[in-house]
């Protein structure tokens, strides 16, 4: 069983420190750990020029990636992984950039739906050219995300780092916030932060021991999640966003996408789910399934007017050139 850490903060300053402290735990357990900083990858943002989705949904391909850089050798390392613990900085609200970066590039390209189906009419269809998907994109995997801030901006970091994972639809165990940390290293003086990112790493492989089943599917056994509870009772987030002032549903759980009714009662908030709605939750590969449908019926299905595109465009194309910095 491997256990990867991925830090995105400073050499052998808090993040990273935290994130060795739960690699230490998980090899307690008998668990062989790697450790990859993020600062020392060269990983370009993505484009956004679908070519992932299309290579998936279009092709039934694998999926890669078209840019040249360093994202293969992560692609690798958190396909070969069991489980994975993923630490961040807090920089204004949220984690590092890079994060935000491994997110997007992740994101469609290792969504476990558009793999699904890419291997589904694969194989319906006898399709023998092309790279098909990677076997390994099925495999359930555990994780645990950590957040370190020097103060209490830090509404959006575990947010956004459970979004950098849940495309993979790795099972996150645990989510740790460390705050009032801002000095490198001071992280050693909190003990019980310590302590605690030591049981996330063992945590992360006393789940994968404890599963029969390692292969994705929705009918199976949750693992326990022993991080602090959430509003959301489906991904255990406090993000939840009110699209209509005037009715308290629906309110949208900001990490799963799950609709649900936001109320006060008794001066505690509570966000209730009904069961008809939580087959859309994006923690559930049913609502994998219905973005990836959404996409071909509506994003990715061509305009009847595509004819009339390149006229379109001329009142754009030729508008203000780029400002640029000076070659010297």
């Amino acid at each position: 069983m491997k256990v990867l850490g991925i830090s995105c903060g400073r050499k052998m300053s808090n993040t990273e420190i935290l994130v060795k402290e739960a690699l230490m735990g998980a090899e307690e357990l008998g668990a062989e750990v790697e450790l990859v900083r993020l600062n020392d990858l060269n990983i370009k943002p993505c484009t956004g020029c679908n070519a992932c989705v299309i290579s998936l949904l279009g092709k039934s391909s694998s999926g890669e990636c078209v840019l040249k850089d360093d994202f293969k050798f992560i692609e690798e390392k958190i396909m070969e992984c069991d489980g994975l613990i993923l630490g961040s900085p807090i920089y204004e609200k949220g984690p590092t950039g890079l994060v935000k970066i491994l997110a997007d590039r992740m994101g469609p390209s290792h969504d476990v739906a558009f793999r699904m189906i890419s291997k589904k009419m694969r194989a319906e269809k006898g399709i023998t050219t092309g790279e098909p998907v990677d076997e390994r994109s099925f495999k359930t995997r555990s994780a645990s995300v950590i957040a370190v801030g020097g103060s209490e901006w830090d509404t959006l970091a575990l947010p956004l780092m459970e979004l950098t994972l849940i495309s993979t639809h790795m099972d996150i165990v645990d989510k740790t916030l460390v705050n009032w940390v801002g000095l490198p290293g001071s992280v050693v003086f909190k003990e019980g932060a310590l302590e605690k990112a030591n049981k996330s790493g063992r945590h992360v492989v006393q789940t994968l021991l404890d599963q029969t089943d390692r292969q994705i599917t929705d009918n199976r056994t949750k693992p326990e999640y022993i991080g602090e509870q959430g509003v959301c009772p489906l991904c255990h987030s406090k993000l939840i966003e009110i699209r209509n002032e005037d009715n308290n549903y629906p309110a949208i759980c900001g990490v799963c996408g799950v609709k649900g009714t936001l109320n006060v009662v008794d001066n505690k908030v509570k966000f209730e789910v009904a069961e008809e709605d939580k087959h859309h939750a994006h923690v559930f590969l049913s609502g994998k399934f219905e973005h990836g449908d959404e996409l071909n019926k509506i994003s990715l299905k061509p305009n009847p007017r595509m004819g009339e595109l390149p006229e379109l465009l001329e009142k754009y194309k030729n508008y203000l050139t780029y400002s640029k910095p000076e070659v010297k």
